[in-house]
């Protein structure tokens, strides 16, 4: 496959490889490119760049698919997505989540799975899924260690969305910059690890990534669990209900 087939540019041994979510604008993933994009991931993986970027165009990503959180799916969607976060968190070099626009639910989660995040200061970021009566389970796991307790607890139970100054402010983004600045912020930074020892930096990662993984994989189980239980409660029928419902174009007919 060609780079940019499939959304993802070719490794650049200068600076990084760039995995480009999708169907832009908003970049909701469903279960079909959450696989396809863990494929890509696996495939950069064996001849890994120095850095990888996580990128998405205007928005980084509003989430997966609300479509895909119905009982008959809910078991092939969880599995799909904490794959591509496996994937991600397995990756064999630097991982830096450039956030720009939305970066919603399962968004903000993939970022989170990421080593640094990027984020433009006027970046809109949080977990909104407790306003659709359900939970982001893999923040639920790494939000905690990441931010501290108190602080994911608020903002999990709450499902405030937040700017990317504020993420900043609450340690989810390493770095904020103008939106005009955020590109040149992002190559600069991975131009920089170019020029480090590869040995080090990959191992520098590696390890300080150790702990996330192993707490991903200790506990992401039990959340799905609950998240399965809560799928088949009436609240959560009701809220895709109410969803679908608002995003239906108004013909008069109401």
């Amino acid at each position: 496959m060609r780079a940019g087939d499939s959304g993802s540019a070719a490794p650049d041994e200068a600076s990084h490889a760039t995995l480009a979510l999708r169907p832009p604008p908003a970049n909701v993933l469903d279960i079909a490119t959450l696989g396809q994009l863990t494929e890509e991931l696996e495939r950069l993986a064996v001849r890994p760049p120095r850095a990888l970027v996580v990128t998405g165009q205007p928005h980084f990503c509003a989430g997966v698919a609300i479509e895909d959180h119905v009982p008959e799916k809910i078991d092939a969607m969880l599995g799909s997505f904490h794959g591509f976060l496996r994937a991600i968190l397995a990756f064999p070099s630097p991982t830096i989540a450039r956030v720009a626009g939305a970066c919603l639910g399962g968004g903000a989660e993939i970022a989170l799975a990421c080593d640094l995040v990027f984020a433009a200061e006027d970046a809109r970021i949080g977990f909104p899924e407790i306003g659709l009566a359900c939970f982001p389970p893999a923040a639920a796991v790494l939000l905690p260690e990441a931010i501290g307790r108190s602080s994911a607890a608020d903002w999990v139970l709450s499902g405030r969305i937040v700017s990317g100054r504020e993420a900043e402010g609450r340690g989810f983004a390493a770095r904020v910059f103008p939106r005009k600045r955020l590109d040149e912020a992002v190559t600069r930074f991975t131009a920089e690890l170019a020029g480090r020892s590869r040995a080090a930096v990959d191992e520098a990662a590696l390890l300080l990534r150790a702990p996330k993984r192993a707490l991903f994989d200790r506990s992401i189980e039990d959340a799905e669990k609950a998240y399965a239980r809560l799928a088949a409660s009436p609240d959560l029928a009701e809220a895709i209900r109410r969803f679908r419902d608002r995003k239906k174009p108004d013909d008069g007919s109401r």
